[in-house]
């Protein structure tokens, strides 16, 4: 009978993968509960504009001889910043807005990164992520970012509930929309961050959407579709790393096809009968009984 446990614990008998397991499991968890809101709000597309935008930061800093992670928030910031900025046009649609910010910071970052022939090659493992080369120093500001981007949604949740049902009534009941709005964009920058040496700037995607869009198939109200989302990553995180430990497979995309895997389970599972009516999923998520 093969050993199970042996096979679940012995990848982490050296403190660096403790450490990989720690920085994927941080990101397994934070990553959901923004991505949920990004999944509600029909924003999918914004976690990958703001992935690649990150990059210019990671250019600059790497140049500069600067924290690659601080320039890489930086960069986020800026990027939350611009599209505050512009999407106080009334004429201006969300999707524009993040397309535009997008590609002028990518631009951005390839023009630097082409004008030094090693900063590609340096650089490379924050597109594919490099979980193991992860530093206690790493983690800790990690578990620093992660920690404030968990206590921002939890502080704003409630507000940030009502304005992204029904902004209008959100904001005629005094709660400031904008402001809602740039305090996701700034999570979601913070949260992007976090995937930079583990899962990876690219396949930080997966986990910011995929959790949560596998976690809204199964529940009913935003407080349970953010814990599932947060439990459904972690397992992916868990579950990806010690396969790709043993199958010699690349971290970052084996998490990421372990939380397709459990999307589409879920799918398959909580797909209607034939010939009954789904009047529990068209009601799923509706603000009347959203908490």
């Amino acid at each position: 009978m093969p050993d199970v446990t042996g096979w679940l614990t012995d990848p982490y008998a050296f403190d660096f993968m403790r450490r990989a397991l720690l920085a994927s499991l941080l990101v397994g968890a934070i990553a959901p509960l923004v991505g949920v809101w990004i999944v509600l709000r029909r924003l999918a597309y914004l976690g990958d504009a703001m992935s690649h935008a990150t990059l210019s930061g990671v250019a600059v800093a790497y140049l500069a001889g600067w924290s690659i992670t601080l320039g890489a928030v930086a960069a986020g910031l800026v990027m939350a910043a611009l599209m505050a900025l512009l999407a106080s046009h009334p004429r201006l649609q969300e999707d524009s807005i993040i397309g535009t910010v997008s590609v002028g910071l990518f631009a951005t970052a390839i023009i630097l990164i082409s004008s030094q022939d090693s900063i590609g090659v340096d650089l490379s493992h924050f597109l594919l992520g490099s979980v193991t080369t992860v530093t206690p120093a790493d983690l800790t500001l990690n578990a620093i970012l992660g920690g404030l981007a968990a206590l921002a949604i939890l502080v704003v949740f409630s507000d940030l509930r009502a304005a992204s049902f029904d902004p209008l009534h959100a904001g005629l009941v005094g709660i400031r929309v904008g402001a809602m709005r740039c305090a996701l964009y700034a999570t979601l920058a913070v949260t992007v961050v976090l995937a930079l040496q583990t899962v990876g700037l690219l396949v930080a995607v997966a986990l910011l959407v995929i959790p949560a869009a596998a976690a809204r198939l199964w529940t009913r109200t935003v407080a349970a579709m953010s814990m599932l989302a947060a439990a459904l990553g972690v397992t992916a995180c868990l579950a990806g790393l010690t396969l790709s430990l043993h199958a010699a497979s690349p971290p970052g995309a084996t998490i990421a096809l372990v939380a397709v895997a459990l999307l589409a389970g879920s799918f398959v599972a909580t797909r209607p009968r034939r010939g009954t009516r789904a009047a529990a999923h068209v009601a799923d998520l509706h603000p009347a009984n959203a908490s």
